[in-house]
Parts: structure tokens; C-alpha cells; sequence
């Protein structure tokens, strides 16, 4: 049996067998029809390399690679008026190829599958080894239909293989390029400590209306004058709740180390400023922002090694993708699909999955066809 052709058959057994751990779903699709107990019968599968130990009366290390470990009787019989099975019939399996299937539709990530799930994974197998066989004899694997799905599992198989092949391209950076990123982008690995005012926006009471935009900013520039005059920020803020009608607890002023990319996007600008230096007051719906910088360190190479390998991964994952996209063109026929409508997000067939923790989907189900594709994902910003 070809490795795509066994791939396709056994990608629905390991997906409810080999996927422990994880709970079964209340919307899972009903298994096949199990076969009777009185007609199956397999041998202790052994545990493989790193596997953990089986029952004390077996030994997995001491079956041989050549000896059979699932064995299907009556199964894979020559059609009336032949000598041999059917093509791409199986009848049994050797302990070397039963390891080889585990190890290709395990995922890289996951601990070798426990003995009793093992066991259970090849009886479910074989179990569907048989219905396979059964549907041979009805010729089904050449019925039209089942040829067209074969085909589309086998492409989505192909473009899963691609995506794990290039993650693993770009999963291991040399030092020289990690440490070239880093000389080149200083301003990304500083780290400054920082204080921080907010002014709640006040809400009408009673008789007081709510404030305008230019009365709201012109009380923050008040503050601001009076922290840069040397006041306390911790009763400043105090203040400013209080001047917006809370009664709650202010949040506390400092807010410690923080590097670019952990702040609103608009507050990035806090970065340029100088230690001691307070910044401009910054506007967002619910409240107005005053920042303080106390002092800054440039971050070691060592501390960000790790993020860097993971940002330079994952951009070399996206470029690379596009690439592949961008080598084609797509015309769809308007007539018969309808005009295009503009995405909402940026999609793409595969994702730039195994960076920064992220594992690539390996051995698992192809995605569901009707299903919208997942959108690329965004860069990650350093830990808040």
C-alpha cells in the first residue's frame, strides 16, 4: 500500500484513537460499526522507542521487527477467478510497520502514546481494515464519488505536508542571524521602567453635564503640569478618580518594566522619550493617559534570543507562503461564482503554524472543507 493511500484510510482511526488526552466532543460524528469481539483478535502491540511499559507479562522490545503484531484472518481473500488479494488490500502488519504508521500520525509534540491506548489503536485499526476490505468487495474504491474524495483528502494531506515541511525549514536560526536582528533593531530590546496617571473620563450627574472633549484634555493638561512640577502621581490619580465621580481604589501608578509592543499602539510614542521625562497626555475613549518615564536598559541578547527566533521564524513562515500563493494565479468564472466580495480578514490555505509554540498539524484531520480558512496570524507582541 502506498504511504498516501494508507494515510487517507488510517487518518480517521488515529483521529479517534491516537488523539488522547483530549475529551470527546458532544457534536462528534458517530463511529463505524465496531465488529463483534468474537471476531477480532490481535496480540499486545508493542510499545516502541520510549513508549511506556505495557503489562508485566509483555514485552514489546522483544517482538522482532519482522513479526507480525496485528494479524486479520479471512481478510484480503482473491476474488472469484484470481490467484492474489485485491490491491491495497491488508490482511496483517509487522511490528516495524505498525511503529512506522504510529510515528507518522503522531504529532512531534505530543509523549509516545501510552500502552493501553496503543493497544486500543490497533484494535480500532484493524477493525477498520475489515469494513476496508468489505467495501473493496463491493468495488466501492472505484465508485466514482469516492475517487473525487480520495483525490481532494489527498491534496489536503499534501498541503499539510507542506505546511510541516516548512516550519521545520525555519525551526532552527543560526546564532549570527539572531544576533544580526537584534544589532539592527535596538530599539525594539529596550526596556523602560515606567509610572503612569489615568485620567477617568467623567460621566453627567445630576445637575452636571459630562464634560466636552477640550474640557476632559484640558484637566489632563492640568495634571500633567503638576506631576512635571514634582507633585505626587499617586495623589494626582487619587485626585483625577475622584474629579470623575469614582470612589473605587485608584490604580497604582507604577507600572513597572514594560518594552515596545506592550502598550496601545498610540502610547508607543512613550518609548522616545528620556528618563525622568513626562509625556504628552494620550486620548482613548474611556480615559486619558499621562506617562512617566523613570529610566531604561538595554535588554541582553540573552533575554530576547528566544522572541527573536520566534519573530524571525514566524516571518520567514509568512513570506514563504505568500510566495507559494503569489506563484499562481486564480481566475474564478464571475458567471458562474458571482462577483467577489472583499474579505474581511487576510486568509490563506495554510498557516504559519509551529512558531513561538505553536505545533504544526501533523498527522491530524484535514480541515473541514466547508469550514472558513484560518487567517494568517498577526505578529506577536513581547509579554505584557
Amino acid at each position: 500500500m502506498s504511504r498516501s493511500t494508507f494515510l487517507v484510510v488510517a487518518l480517521s482511526c488515529a483521529l479517534s484513537c491516537a488523539a488522547y488526552g483530549q475529551k470527546p466532543s458532544s457534536n462528534q460524528a458517530p463511529a463505524a460499526p465496531a465488529a463483534s469481539p468474537a471476531t477480532t483478535q490481535s496480540s499486545p502491540p508493542p510499545s516502541g522507542t520510549g513508549a511506556p511499559a505495557g503489562p508485566a507479562n509483555a514485552d514489546a522490545t522483544k517482538v522482532p521487527m519482522d513479526e507480525a503484531v496485528i494479524t486479520l484472518k479471512n481478510v484480503c481473500q482473491p476474488k472469484a477467478g484470481a490467484t492474489t488479494p485485491p490491491p491495497g488490500c491488508v490482511s496483517g502488519m509487522t511490528r516495524e510497520q505498525f511503529e512506522k504508521m504510529i510515528t507518522a500520525l503522531q504529532q512531534p509534540d505530543k509523549p509516545p502514546m501510552p500502552f493501553e491506548v496503543r493497544r486500543n489503536f490497533a484494535s480500532q485499526y484493524a477493525k477498520m481494515l475489515v469494513f476496508a476490505d468489505a467495501a473493496r468487495e463491493l468495488n466501492l474504491e472505484n465508485d466514482p464519488r469516492y475517487v473525487l474524495i480520495f483525490q481532494f483528502v489527498r491534496n489536503q494531506i499534501l498541503t499539510d505536508a507542506l505546511n510541516q515541511h516548512i516550519v521545520q525549514e525555519y525551526s532552527h536560526l543560526p546564532d549570527q542571524q539572531i544576533e544580526d536582528y537584534y544589532k539592527q533593531n535596538p530599539k525594539k530590546y529596550v526596556e523602560a521602567t515606567l509610572q503612569r496617571i489615568m485620567v477617568p473620563r467623567a460621566a453627567a450627574s445630576g445637575d452636571k453635564p459630562k464634560p466636552n472633549e477640550a474640557e476632559e484634555k484640558a484637566y489632563a493638561d492640568k495634571i500633567r503640569e503638576r506631576w512635571v512640577a514634582g507633585e505626587d502621581p499617586a495623589k494626582l490619580e487619587k485626585e483625577a478618580m475622584e474629579h470623575a465621580g469614582l470612589t473605587n481604589s485608584p490604580p497604582d501608578v507604577n507600572l513597572g518594566a514594560r518594552r515596545p509592543g506592550t502598550l496601545p499602539e498610540a502610547h508607543e510614542a512613550v518609548f522616545e522619550l528620556k528618563p525622568a521625562e513626562v509625556s504628552q497626555v494620550f486620548s482613548d475613549p474611556g480615559s486619558l493617559y499621562i506617562y512617566k518615564v523613570v529610566s531604561f536598559r538595554q535588554v541582553p541578547l540573552s533575554e530576547v534570543k528566544a522572541t527573536i527566533s520566534s519573530t524571525l521564524q514566524r516571518q520567514m513562515i509568512t513570506d514563504k507562503i505568500e510566495q507559494i500563493q503569489k506563484s499562481a494565479t486564480i481566475v474564478l468564472n464571475d458567471a458562474y461564482f458571482g462577483p467577489e466580495t472583499p474579505p474581511t480578514v487576510h486568509q490563506t490555505i495554510i498557516t504559519p503554524k509551529g512558531a513561538a509554540g505553536a505545533k504544526p498539524n501533523s498527522g491530524s484531520a484535514p480541515p473541514n472543507p466547508t469550514a472558513t480558512p484560518a487567517p494568517a496570524p498577526k505578529p506577536e507582541a513581547p509579554p505584557k
